[in-house]
């Protein structure tokens, strides 16, 4: 009984602190901030973000004291957030504009490389720094007085994976030492994720082989559509450009194999302000970054022209701080 009064009056000290409506925002607020950036981007994904309920906090503090004590750790994720992709050829387009948002705790990190002869859950986990203005946000009693580091935990997923770590936490995660003794049904269990790590593989292949043979047919609309994969604003090319580009088949095969990493790369970034995301704008964008076809710049306004030459400036700067700066950490 004293056990389970001590368990009670924790949750409920635990509680009280959490209590107020700046808290309960917090993960909502502190998401937003990366939210905005892949809004811009165009990439389709789904974000959620939560603040640990007290008897989650507790139980965790419990369960790992031991741990915490002998590594001499906290815990790090009070707050988390949880960006869904739906394609994976966007997760490094994802993990660069995390790097530009938050300030990431490099050891602190998991990004699992896969290995050629195991299947086993990838995990794509970034402990970033709260920042001041979100840590005044909570009473100084709660970092006073329970293992709870002034970090917070941005988790990276598609579709596909999604559904099998929610699986994984609540069966396997939570009961680990129910599952020691059943090495085959865990083997079984990252089988699945495996199967799920090629329908992830297969779903983007399928779009590139559509937006292949779109470009074999000159249909250039669908081609970047399906090449991009982007929230457009405005999914259809307009009527001059369409005419002009199908004049011109190489500059239409310039398209089609250009990266489009880079050009959503700008999309993110704060300089494609007031630049709607339209396949004409996009087009346009493409070849400033990625091909410099002067009849194209020609007819590329002039807004797009000075901000993405003010974006590639800002690019040879970051490369050049890059050079003199190892951080040994890789995103």
């Amino acid at each position: 009984m004293a056990k389970e009064g001590e368990y009670m009056r924790g949750i409920e000290e635990l509680s009280e602190l959490l209590k107020s409506d700046e808290i309960n925002s917090l993960g909502k607020d502190l998401g937003k901030r990366i939210q905005d950036k892949l809004e811009r981007s165009g990439i389709y994904f789904h974000i959620f973000a939560r603040v640990k309920e007290a008897g989650s906090i507790w139980h965790k503090l419990e369960w790992k004291k031991e741990e915490y004590l002998q590594k001499n750790k906290k815990m790090q994720d009070i707050v988390g957030i949880r960006i869904v992709l739906y394609y994976m050829d966007d997760i490094a387009i994802c993990k660069e504009m995390l790097k530009n948002t938050y300030s990431i705790i490099e050891k602190d990190s998991h990004e699992d490389k896969p290995k050629v002869n195991e299947f086993n859950p990838l995990r794509m986990n970034y402990v970033c720094r709260i920042p001041e203005e979100f840590i005044e946000r909570f009473p100084e009693k709660l970092w006073e007085d329970y293992r709870i580091d002034k970090t917070f935990e941005v988790q990276i997923r598609t579709t596909f994976s999604e559904g099998w770590h929610e699986v994984d936490h609540e069966v396997r995660y939570k009961h680990k030492e129910a599952w020691e003794q059943h090495y085959e049904f865990s083997r079984e269990l990252n089988g699945i994720y495996a199967t799920l790590e090629v329908c992830d593989r297969s779903m983007v292949n399928l779009l590139e082989r559509l937006a292949y043979r779109n470009y074999k047919n000159m249909e250039i609309e669908a081609m970047v559509r399906h090449k991009f994969r982007l929230r457009f604003e405005n999914p259809t090319i307009s009527v001059p450009l369409k005419e002009f580009l199908e004049k011109d088949t190489e500059l239409v095969k310039k398209i089609y194999r250009s990266e489009r990493e880079e050009t959503i790369r700008f999309f993110a970034s704060d300089l494609s302000e007031g630049i709607a995301l339209t396949v004409d704008n996009l087009i346009f964008v493409c070849n400033e970054v990625c091909l410099g076809r002067k009849d194209l710049e020609d007819r590329t306004p002039m807004l797009i022209r000075e901000r993405t030459k003010q974006w590639q400036e800002r690019q040879k700067i970051s490369i050049n701080m890059e050079k003199s700066v190892d951080t040994e950490f890789y995103l």
